[in-house]
């Protein structure tokens, strides 16, 4: 895929250019949350993989991730603690996690 080359090296060089793109392949999307967690809001309907990037980058890029997983969450509070405040209803196991985060000082 010619195009995706391209957009591949784009949002390398300038992540925030994944807003101009119109539907990316999930590795172009990887790409721009692997360099920019905040690209993470400028994609429509990301996959699963492509929202945990985002998190595992920067754990408070939940906020702008719509009804994650409880998986998504716990890559969340586990890469900081408190972005449980981005969280509607944690589970008790995501709650638990980002308490532990926070006790050993890595919030």
């Amino acid at each position: 895929m010619e195009n995706e080359k391209i957009q591949l090296e784009a949002v390398r060089n300038y992540p925030y250019l994944i807003k101009h793109i119109d539907n990316p392949t999930e590795k172009v999307q990887i790409e721009a949350v692997k360099n920019w967690w905040w690209a993470i809001k400028y994609i429509s309907n990301p996959s699963e993989k492509v929202k945990l990037k985002s998190v595992k980058n920067f754990g408070g890029a939940i906020r702008y991730i719509h009804n994650p997983s409880e998986k998504v969450q716990l890559e969340a509070v586990k890469n900081c603690g408190l972005a449980i405040k981005y969280i509607n209803n944690p589970s008790e196991k995501v709650q638990l996690e980002a308490v532990k985060r926070e006790k050993r000082g890595k919030v």
